[in-house]
């Protein structure tokens, strides 16, 4: 009865243990000291928020496109403006054509239109198609103010 008893309080006192050890967050417990739960950082106004010079919570950027190929072009023509590309060995330009910003039809050869664009693109291709069947004439811009000019 002796060594029941005996072996049922080394039960439970490997129990205990076992428990103590799981609910140690793993913290040390080497007597180091740990902030008090309540002790938060001050918080931070909004009032005390400084925003650079030039900075604008707003990611779209507004641009405006002008394309005068009037002497160059036959009547009828057609522009696209794309997001997303690369370029060939050749030179010329791999469009993705889901990334399309414009697409316009041109007057005479020529169109002024003011669009917007996310501020985080930097460049841009522009093509014209005719209704021959020829590839299209290409224009790669760089985004670095708000207007783009092909003459």
């Amino acid at each position: 009865m002796k060594n029941i008893m005996l072996d049922k309080i080394a039960i439970v006192s490997i129990t205990a243990l076992f428990l103590m050890a799981c609910s140690d967050s793993g913290g040390s417990s080497s007597g180091g000291s740990s902030p008090a739960a309540d002790e938060q950082p001050e918080p931070i106004k909004t009032q005390d928020l400084v925003a650079p010079e030039g900075f604008s919570f707003n990611p779209i950027d507004d641009q405006r496109l002008i394309v005068d190929l009037s002497g160059s072009l036959p009547s009828r023509a057609h522009l696209s403006v794309y997001s997303s590309f690369s370029e060939k060995e050749d030179g010329r330009y791999i469009v993705d054509y889901g990334s399309k910003i414009i697409d316009v039809p041109l007057t005479n050869g020529a169109v002024d239109i003011e669009f917007a664009i996310a501020d985080s693109l930097n460049e841009s291709v522009v093509e014209i198609w005719l209704y021959d069947g020829s590839d299209p004439q290409q224009k790669k811009f760089v985004v670095d103010g708000t207007q783009w000019e092909w003459y």
